[in-house]
């Protein structure tokens, strides 16, 4: 089983974050070269390649009232905390980035440490035959709940965390053996999205 990761937000309300520092326009992946996938470009979009590091933010305002941060947070991409990042680590070690950021409320207060995850694999995962999505240089995936999307196990290979390069808007997409660690880490804020896999 493949399972695409996100936020699962319980607010009541969706709440706005402001960087405090760096400059989140200027964020961009380290290589822009084209391949056969996505187009690459110049922004924080997750497509499977590291960041450059000179304009990540180290602070970031939290609007709405102080409540509890989950270990997964959303917003210009997915925030984790340090049990998310100890399993992916032990799984794929120095693969993917993970910048250190303090969440902070309104009045300058603390509210919550984690790191920006940044997605560094970059592969080619879906089964072609057993798809029944159409292909037309890219997988679109919406709008059709009777199509089917099935990853191929062996293009998968020994990958935990990485980014499909012909989805047009990717989601990080995980294997199962990192979905059971970080249910055993007790990480919170995980919504999973899961798909088969085929040999």
């Amino acid at each position: 089983m493949v399972y695409f990761l996100s936020h699962k937000n319980e607010e009541t309300y969706s709440y706005g974050m402001k960087a405090l520092d760096g400059d989140i326009d200027k964020i961009q992946p380290i290589d822009l070269s084209r391949d056969e996938g996505a187009r690459i470009t110049q922004s924080y979009a997750y497509r499977g390649r590291a960041f450059e590091a000179d304009h990540m933010p180290t602070c970031i305002e939290l609007e709405g009232p102080k409540r509890k941060i989950t270990d997964i947070y959303s917003g210009f991409g997915l925030f984790v905390d340090e049990k998310f990042k100890a399993a992916v680590e032990r799984l794929e070690p120095g693969i993917h980035q993970f910048f250190p950021v303090e969440f902070v409320w309104k009045d300058g207060s603390h509210a919550a440490h984690r790191f920006w995850f940044v997605p560094c694999n970059r592969l080619d995962t879906v089964d072609r035959q057993k798809t029944t999505f159409e292909f037309r240089n890219l997988w679109h995936l919406k709008g059709d709940k009777t199509k089917h999307l099935v990853f191929s196990r062996a293009q998968i290979g020994d990958h935990h965390v990485w980014i499909d390069k012909f989805i047009a808007a990717p989601t990080p997409a995980i294997s199962e053996t990192l979905k059971a660690k970080l249910d055993a880490a007790g990480v919170t804020g995980a919504h999973y999205q899961h798909f088969p896999e085929a040999d």
